[in-house]
């Protein structure tokens, strides 16, 4: 009944948030209800699985993410930090690319909305590239294609469903932050490449410096921006390494102890706390446009929170029907080689997030994919990871992606300019950066 379960899930959500048009929210909450109904008891099902979401900090961390952007983004933070970048990467022969990267990467680390990635980082660094001679065409498709940052970056809700699922039983919600992190660096570092391709191909000259500020000014005055990945160092440091592995010693704090540390609980917590105090100075006077912001983004914390809580609900109810072992005995009688499979299962992540958001999509078919992946002894971290990393071209997987039109807009230039380009360099890529991290070619912990 498991396998049946986790299909009926699966259909009713695709069906609700894609012909019916119906929120990633109410289409989980409807695929709960429809997967209880499976296994004969539905009443005692439903017992289980709404008990077990409620017992889960992911459901905390997802809200506590929301909010954490808002303070971000009403502190100012991140248009500080841009500035340091731009004093690094600013002399640079086509450094306003670079600078676009990077705040796309700072952004992915705070929030995970592709849309609110291309909209933040485009608005400031579109009309910068133009003026230092891309072209629009070129301008909108690296805004959009860096805009999938946000997913394959911790944290964003998109991880937060597949941690939810019974795919993801047995490996913690740290373990996958720290791997992630690892495995967006190599989206990053790939596409600082592509930055320094396109800037010899295409003629870009260095930007006039007297329009730069030192990085000895920009660190003087934005400092402070710099502490936010402290915020994450910290929880990381205290759940990986081998400062946890001392700390974790019988003759000092202890394992048990230790591991009551949720990596996805205090990183936005901090966060948050340090945003107030660095932005302390513009928010005073200002706290009536933070709590404007915050009601504003009310849906915001709606959608995450129902979509969590019943993701995690059918998960459990999923685990109670044995899906798991179901599905890995039904995939282990599948003789396709380990390479083959999981690029077929990449290439599937892709195709189904082009017309759904990397959210419905982890809903969707994330564990599957997870399982998949486990039958040919890819790590579950591992395969959560790559998983994530095929999900994060949403955001340029023409002709649908939200942040195409956004950055096009912006650089007043035809979406259709860009939709090669996009899949060319940041949807073939990706998947190719997936698969090398499914067989363990690019290493990642865990």
């Amino acid at each position: 009944m498991g396998i049946l379960a986790l299909l009926v899930f699966i259909s009713v959500t695709v069906v609700m948030n894609v012909p019916l048009r119906r929120p990633i929210s109410e289409a989980l909450l409807v695929a709960l209800l429809a997967t209880a109904l499976v296994g004969g008891d539905p009443l005692h099902l439903l017992g289980v699985g709404i008990w077990g979401a409620l017992d889960n900090d992911v459901t905390f961390a997802g809200m506590a993410f929301v909010f954490m952007g808002v303070i971000v983004a009403a502190s100012g933070l991140i248009e500080r930090l841009i500035e340091v970048f731009n004093s690094v990467f600013g002399r640079l022969r086509g450094g306003a690319a670079y600078v676009s990267t990077a705040g796309s990467a700072a952004i992915g680390l705070v929030a995970g909305s592709t849309a609110g990635n291309a909209a933040t980082v485009g608005s400031v660094t579109i009309p910068w590239m133009k003026k230092d001679g891309w072209s629009s065409a070129r301008a909108a498709t690296l805004v959009a294609g860096n805009s999938g940052l946000g997913v394959s970056l911790p944290p964003n809700s998109t991880m937060f469903i597949i941690l939810a699922t019974p795919a993801a039983v047995g490996i913690s919600a740290g373990d996958v932050y720290v791997s992630l992190l690892v495995a967006g660096s190599y989206c990053v570092l790939y596409r600082m490449l592509v930055v320094f391709y396109w800037t010899r191909r295409d003629g870009i000259q260095r930007t006039d410096s007297g329009h730069v500020q030192s990085f000895g000014r920009a660190l003087a005055t934005g400092w402070r921006s710099l502490t936010i990945f402290v915020g994450i160092l910290i929880p990381v440091v205290l759940t990986f390494g081998p400062l946890f592995d001392w700390l974790a010693s019988e003759s000092r704090v202890g394992a048990e102890s230790m591991d009551t540390i949720s990596i996805i609980v205090w990183v936005p917590i901090l966060i948050s706390a340090i945003a107030l105090v660095e932005g302390r100075k513009r928010l005073r006077g200002r706290w009536g446009s933070v709590r404007r912001a915050i009601r504003a983004e009310a849906p915001q914390f709606a959608t995450v929170g129902i979509s969590l809580f019943a993701a995690l609900a059918a998960s459990e109810i999923m685990s109670e029907l044995g899906v798991g072992p179901q599905l890995s005995a039904a995939l282990a009688g599948m003789s396709l080689p380990a390479p083959l499979l999981i690029l077929v299962i990449c290439v599937v992540a892709v195709v189904v997030a082009t017309p759904l958001s990397s959210t419905a999509t982890a809903a969707a078919i994330g564990a599957p994919a997870v399982i998949a992946m486990g039958s040919v002894d890819v790590p579950t971290v591992t395969a959560v990871c790559a998983v994530l990393v095929c999900t994060s071209t949403e955001g340029a997987s023409p002709p649908v992606g939200a942040p195409i039109y956004l950055a096009s807009g912006m650089a007043e230039v035809s979406p259709k300019r860009t939709f090669i380009p996009l899949i060319v360099w940041f949807v073939v890529p990706v998947i190719a950066i997936a698969w090398l991290i499914g067989m363990g070619w690019l290493p990642i912990p865990g």
